[in-house]
């Protein structure tokens, strides 16, 4: 990449799938604690060295890895190879340091738990694998958040933060002999694995369990509901088919579709345009999929006035079954074109460095945007088809809802949500093999 900016990054296989529920937070915590200085480098320290660089520093974690990565200029990056490498190894996991961030991460969850979609996310992984960790909050449980020690941290710390977990990424006009070598000389004196009688907990795969969740509170106006199905894993034969299918179904805003549009919503090759459109109340609507080492979700996130909460509720079961049985091959050539745009929009070394982190975790190579691109041309609309009828039509879905829910909690019977949508009748005719 012939670019003067580079990035740095250590990928660490170590999320929340790998806590237990006395140690729930300890995954984000840890991301935390080690923006706070190491044993070789004050907080002050830390922070300086890389404002002189002109540098930048984030992290992330999710349920099953952490990704710390820096931005910097191509002549520093031996200089954020030796930082990232002080930070995995040396963390100053003080009881001081925990303690003071434990008003930190509170504060966050309250926060996050103000947003529609981050709480209908949680609550649909937790209503689809009830049975499994990965079912649990990413951030952590905020009734546990006071209860994090430090021995907690630093058992977490010792167990995932070891050789074999970790990916170092560089991306960028970069040496590579180079970067090996500074990453050999930084990385190479720590633990290979974790130490004797320390193990990663909940390695087992999890049991998809389809079921419903109402969170009732008639403080909001708006209600948020969520409609998820059982989807394939990175590994997946179908992982591009459904990649192309987040696209397909795409987005709606009530702002930018729908009645704003000069043309009727029903006439634009869309389903979730046509359905959604002539709803006014119905202000968003979107498809999600999120796959994992050996799972994964995918359905439909609906945010609309309450009094349009069951049929959001319908469409988010319909939608995506539909699609098992007819779809427009003008709706395949506007989502290859989606998602090659979004692939094209990856032009920093870091958007780089989050794309390929991923993928070396999962599928133990880089996988080249042209080679998705390739990938997902090679699809048709009766491929698709054959995808959505086998993993959603006539499949049970896990459905949650949030804020004024009264008339979703009214009904409280699964069954009412399988028999009176319209794909229903579809989906006897497809149980029976007519």
């Amino acid at each position: 990449m012939d670019s003067k900016i580079a990035a740095v990054g250590c990928l660490v296989d170590a999320g929340s799938r790998y806590e237990t529920l006395d140690t729930s937070g300890t995954a984000h915590f840890l991301e935390h604690i080690l923006f706070k200085g190491t044993k070789n480098r004050t907080k002050s320290q830390f922070n300086s060295e890389i404002e002189q660089m002109g540098a930048t520093l984030d992290a992330y974690t999710s349920r099953e890895h952490t990704l710390f990565h820096m931005s910097c200029l191509n002549n520093d990056v031996s200089k954020c190879v030796n930082i990232l490498g002080d930070m995995m190894q040396n963390p100053l996991l003080g009881a001081e340091q925990i303690n003071e961030e434990k008003d930190t991460i509170q504060t966050e969850l309250e926060e996050s738990n103000k947003d529609a979609q981050e709480i209908i996310m949680e609550a649909a992984h937790f209503n689809s694998f009830r049975d499994h960790y990965i079912g649990q909050p990413i951030l952590g449980d905020i009734d546990n958040i006071q209860n994090v020690t430090q021995d907690m941290v630093k058992e977490f710390h010792s167990t995932h933060y070891v050789g074999s977990n970790m990916i170092i990424i560089g991306v960028g006009n970069i040496d590579h002999a180079d970067f090996v070598n500074q990453v050999r000389e930084n990385f190479g004196n720590m633990n290979q694995n974790a130490p004797q009688g320390l193990v990663r907990n909940n390695t087992e795969k999890p049991v998809y369990t389809p079921s419903m969740m109402f969170m009732r509170d008639d403080e909001y106006y708006n209600a948020a509901v969520g409609v998820f199905y059982d989807a394939p894993s990175w590994h997946h034969e179908d992982y591009f088919a459904f990649l192309l299918m987040e696209r397909i179904i795409g987005s709606y805003s009530a702002e930018r579709n729908g009645f704003a549009r000069l043309n009727d919503p029903v006439k634009q090759y869309s389903t979730i345009e046509a359905t959604c459109g002539v709803k006014p109340d119905v202000t968003k609507a979107q498809a999600i999929f999120t796959p994992y080492r050996d799972c994964g979700l995918f359905g439909m996130y609906l945010y609309g006035n309450d009094v349009w909460t069951k049929f959001m509720t319908h469409q988010g079961i319909a939608i995506p079954a539909l699609y098992g049985l007819y779809m427009n091959q003008v709706e395949v050539y506007r989502g290859r074109a989606r998602l090659w745009q979004e692939l094209l929009n990856i032009q920093s070394p870091t958007d780089v460095l989050q794309l390929v982190g991923p993928q070396i975790l999962y599928l133990g190579r880089r996988v080249h945007r042209s080679e998705i691109a390739k990938r997902v041309a090679q699809f048709s609309n009766k491929d698709l088809i054959r995808v959505m009828n086998e993993w959603c039509r006539d499949a049970e879905p896990s459905i949650v809802a949030h804020g004024p829910v009264e008339s979703l909690s009214m009904m409280n019977s699964y069954k009412y949500f399988k028999s009176n949508s319209y794909i229903s009748t579809l989906n006897l005719g497809h149980s029976l093999s007519w």
